[in-house]
């Protein structure tokens, strides 16, 4: 019995690592649309809505997570890195919250049914129009549509949208960011929030995917050298669904230069 457990253990790390490969080898199409190229992450919103229970996010998460390791591997930050993420929902108990990178609405999901504040919702932008169709339909079908403001394009150049949503949830200031996009926008879409003052004293800056290996280097760098800017912690951890990939998330907390006069 042990034995086979073993065995479709290996055979499921095996798919999930082919899967993985798969789409990486395909990542001009990856990159360009934010998709593997082979219809997964329509395959896995069909099967979402075919079994997970209407309204129970965790069920969502869970037939998601399942999908990633059996069908399809797929860009969430997963069941592994996915509790470091609570646990920094749960620290910072945010009201505004910003998401910049949704791909399938899984982080999204996963971030919106914390939000426990009274009026607390959560603004996310999505480059590829694909994923936000799917998005908002995963988000949908966990009964979170309330909670979530679902952006299609790049933040950078839906600035505005972002600044009408702080003004409408009466603030100047997000209190939770979580970015997990293309590693390449990680330095540029902070310096942006920061510029634009979008980030005040405490807020919680979350970043996925900030390993050796993949992480953006630029970023990585700065959040380990601005210890006056940015209070860092760096959680070891794998990369989605792949045990032998190491990977990493940093969470920080913003500490605004002060002027002394």
């Amino acid at each position: 019995m042990a034995l086979l457990s073993f065995l479709k253990a290996l055979m499921a790390a095996l798919f999930t690592t082919f899967s993985f490969l798969k789409a990486l080898i395909n990542k001009k199409e990856l990159y360009a649309t934010g998709q593997a190229g082979d219809g997964r992450e329509k395959a896995m919103l069909a099967h979402v809505i075919r079994t997970a229970e209407k309204g129970n996010p965790l069920s969502v998460l869970n037939v998601m997570d399942a999908y990633a390791k059996t069908s399809g591997w797929l860009m969430n930050i997963g069941d592994d890195k996915g509790p470091i993420l609570d646990q920094a929902l749960d620290k910072y108990n945010p009201r505004v919250v910003i998401e910049l990178g949704t791909f399938c609405g899984y982080s999204a999901v996963r971030i919106a049914s914390q939000l426990h504040k009274e009026g607390s919702k959560l603004i996310t932008f999505e480059m590829s129009p694909d994923n936000y169709n799917i998005a908002r339909q995963i988000i949908e079908h966990a009964g979170l549509s309330s909670k979530v403001v679902s952006v299609q394009g790049k933040f950078n150049e839906r600035l505005d949208v972002a600044k009408q949503f702080l003004k409408e949830m009466n603030t100047t200031h997000f209190d939770f960011v979580f970015i997990d996009h293309w590693v390449h926008s990680y330095m540029p879409d902070y310096l942006l929030l920061k510029e634009n003052e979008m980030l005040g004293k405490g807020t919680g800056v979350i970043a996925d995917n900030m390993g050796a290996f993949i992480g953006p280097a630029d970023f990585r760098k700065y959040v380990k050298t601005h210890p006056e800017e940015l209070e860092t912690v760096e959680y070891k951890s794998n990369a989605e669904y792949l045990w032998w990939f190491p990977d990493s998330i940093t969470v920080s907390t913003f500490k605004p230069f002060t002027r002394f006069y």
